[in-house]
């Protein structure tokens, strides 16, 4: 009688990990096509990821206003073993190691509707949609952290990097269906990802295994690349050797120059990619009392964005709290403007006269006049702003925000 009874509450424990299991897998509203291109009226947004709080803040670039917040955290800020057994246990570990990370980096649709949200130490990548705050899809990233990620022009594909123990790959997802396509093979610790406008060929930067000290770091060939990839195949093309750990980055859309910024490093650097040589350098001013103390996860410049003409660059002075205004043909500082604490990210707007900071520390971002070269807006964000992306919604999907 008794071992019937305790077969009995196995089978039933058994039956409910199992309906959890495809719970958590099945989860989401499902698939959606949304790599047509935007119709009617349109709105430019910045989209600014909360880390620490776990929301996205929905900036209007013309009014300069928070029109809506998306919470991409609906399911919860702690992975389940039925979803993810290596993230269960991990995730009190790099949070203690790294801080709160439940929006790492944001990408838009190409129909405007729904944004694409890598959620840092949840490690997965969901597709949310704008307008009612529903998962459409939700899809485990290797590795213990979901990082940087770029949407391939058409629509149709993101790349994005598993930078901690993820195998050193940069992971590709069918944006209509959250299904893994395929992986390129990248450097140690994959970290920001650019596709080309032809959506043919990827670029992923490497940082180095960030657990070894640098000089150990260095030794390994694998550390401090550039990999250049075909975007359909993944074969990986060709790769840069470099210094330091690669930062944010920005590639020419002609593809024979790259900027970089550099780990431990105040510097940008300028790469012919076709002779694989450096042509330009600057480093860039610090702040009277700044220190390694100050740095940020060994970075402290971590922001680097190119305008539409790709006349100049706006970079994110992380440590000594300003944005930076550099000549791209030269490398030559224009000018230097005091912002929020520890800006972390900058991103330009479509007509290239605006950029878009976000402060880490105090909670907010600075829009930047790239004509004037003064900061014209303080905007407050959630908590912990760390990425920027700006892009164009249908008008009519802001009226849920009202």
């Amino acid at each position: 009688m008794v071992l019937r009874f305790l077969l009995g509450v196995l089978l039933v424990g058994v039956g409910f990990s199992v309906a959890i299991f495809f719970k958590e897998a099945g989860y989401g509203a499902g698939p959606r096509d949304t790599s047509g291109a935007i119709t009617g009226d349109t709105k430019e947004l910045a989209f600014v990821s909360n880390a620490v709080g776990g929301t996205v803040t929905l900036l209007d670039m013309v009014t300069r206003t928070v029109v809506g917040e998306l919470n991409v955290v609906p399911d919860g800020v702690r992975i389940s073993p039925f979803r993810d057994p290596e993230q269960w246990l991990a995730q009190g570990i790099v949070e203690g190691r790294g801080g709160l990370n439940y929006a790492q980096d944001t990408d838009l649709s190409r129909n405007g509707e729904v944004l694409f949200v890598s959620r840092g130490y949840l490690a997965d990548v969901i597709a949310m949609d704008i307008a009612s705050g529903d998962i459409l899809w939700r899809t485990p990233i290797a590795g213990v952290r979901a990082d940087h990620m770029d949407i391939s022009p058409n629509g149709k594909k993101l790349y994005v990097s598993a930078v901690i123990r993820g195998g050193n790959v940069v992971e590709v997802i069918d944006t209509e269906t959250g299904k893994k396509l395929g992986k390129i093979e990248t450097g140690d610790w994959p970290h920001d990802v650019h596709v080309t406008e032809d959506s043919q060929h990827v670029y992923v930067a490497s940082l180095g295994d960030m657990q070894l000290e640098p000089d150990i770091r260095a030794e390994n060939s694998d550390s401090y690349k550039v990999t250049l990839a075909d975007a359909e195949t993944y074969d990986v093309l060709k790769e840069f050797q470099f210094e330091a750990g690669v930062r944010p980055f920005q590639v020419t859309r002609d593809q024979t120059r790259l900027y970089a910024q550099l780990s431990n490093t105040h510097a940008i650097i300028a790469r012919d990619l076709e002779t694989d040589s450096e042509i330009a350098r600057i480093d860039l001013p610090v702040a009277d009392g700044v220190s390694e103390a100050d740095w940020d996860f060994e970075a402290p410049h971590h922001g680097l964005a190119l305008t539409p003409n790709e006349q100049t660059l706006c970079v994110a002075g992380r440590a000594s709290d300003y944005a930076a205004i550099v000549r791209s043909e030269a490398l030559s500082l224009v000018t230097t403007i005091p912002v929020g604490d520890a800006p972390s990210w900058a991103e330009v707007t479509e007509d290239g006269w605006l950029c878009v900071l976000a402060n880490t520390r105090s909670d907010d971002v600075s829009i930047i006049d790239l004509g004037t070269a003064e900061e014209i807006a303080r905007i407050e964000a959630g908590r912990g702003p760390k990425h920027i992306t700006i892009g164009r919604v249908p008008e009519a999907l802001l009226a849920s925000f009202e």
